[in-house]
C-alpha cells in the first residue's frame, strides 16, 4: 500500500469521530491496518494529497523565507517524503507543491486554509502540522521563517498560548531534526550510514577542496558549511550516546 494504512485510518477515525474520545484515533488505527487496503482503495489518494500537498507548499515557503533554499531544507522535505511513505506519484505532486511554495509571488494562506479544512477542529492535528514545519523553520533558524511559521499558527486558528507554550517546549528540545536534514539523512538512518553521510558531505565542502585561486568569500563559505557538518554531526553523535 502506498499509505500507512494505520496512519490513514488513525486521520480518518479522529476526523470522523471529531476526538470526543481519545479511542478514535486508535478505532481508526485498527480499522485502517485491518481494512482501509482492501475495503477503501478510493481514499488512498485523497487524503493524502489534501495533507500532503499544502504541507509541502507551506514547507516551500518557509525554505524559501530567507531568500535562499538550502540543501539541508530540501534534504528535510524529502525525508518527509520517506517518513509518509509516497509513491512516485505523490512524491512528484509533493515536489511541484514544494516548488509552488518557493515561488516570488507565493502567499500561503490558501495552503493554510486547506489544511485547517482538512483538519476540521482538531488542534491536536493541527500542532502536528505546526510540529512538522518547526522542523523546516528550524534547519537555518531565520527569523523570516520563524515569523512566517507563527503567520501560519494564526491562520490556522491555533490559540495564541498554546501556539506559545508549543513554541516554549520546541526551543528547550534538541534541533536533532535540523541536524539530520544538514547531513542529508533521516532520523531512522544507522550509525554508519550517519557516518558516511558526514564524512561524504565534509570532503565535498571543506575548504581544502577549493582551487589555489579560489576566492575569500568561497573559502568562507566552505568554511561555514564545514563548521555547520561538524556541529551538527557532534550533536548527533551525543544524543546516539557516541561522543
Amino acid at each position: 500500500m502506498n499509505w500507512k494504512p494505520g496512519f490513514v485510518g488513525a486521520v480518518v477515525g479522529t476526523l470522523l469521530t471529531r476526538a470526543r474520545t481519545p479511542w478514535g484515533p486508535v478505532i481508526g488505527g485498527i480499522l485502517g491496518a485491518l481494512f482501509l487496503e482492501r475495503l477503501f482503495p478510493q481514499l488512498r489518494d485523497a487524503p493524502k494529497a489534501a495533507f500532503t500537498e499544502p504541507m509541502f507548499e507551506l514547507a516551500g515557503g518557509l525554505a524559501k523565507a530567507d531568500g535562499h533554499v538550502s540543501e539541508a531544507e530540501i534534504a528535510m522535505a524529502t525525508s518527509w517524503m520517506e517518513r509518509f511513505n509516497l509513491d512516485a506519484a505523490m512524491r512528484k505532486r509533493s515536489i511541484a507543491a514544494f516548488e509552488r511554495g518557493r515561488h516570488a509571488v507565493w502567499r500561503y494562506e490558501p495552503a493554510c486554509d486547506s489544511l485547517r479544512s482538512y483538519t476540521h477542529d482538531q488542534s491536536e492535528l493541527r500542532l502536528m502540522v505546526l510540529k512538522l514545519l518547526a522542523e523546516i523553520a528550524a534547519v537555518d533558524a531565520h527569523a523570516s521563517a520563524q515569523a512566517l511559521l507563527d503567520a501560519i499558527a494564526e491562520r490556522l486558528n491555533v490559540a495564541r498560548p498554546t501556539w506559545d507554550g508549543f513554541r516554549a517546549a520546541a526551543a528547550h528540545a534538541p534541533k536533532l531534526a535540523a541536524d539530520y536534514a544538514v547531513l542529508q539523512v533521516t532520523p531512522e538512518a544507522s550509525d554508519d550510514e550517519v557516518k558516511a553521510a558526514y564524512r561524504t558531505l565534509v570532503a565535498r565542502h571543506h575548504p581544502d577542496r577549493l582551487p589555489p585561486d579560489a576566492s575569500a568569500a568561497a573559502r568562507r563559505t566552505a568554511s561555514d558549511k564545514t563548521s555547520k557538518l561538524n556541529a551538527a554531526y557532534e550533536r548527533i553523535q551525543r544524543a546516539r550516546g557516541q561522543h
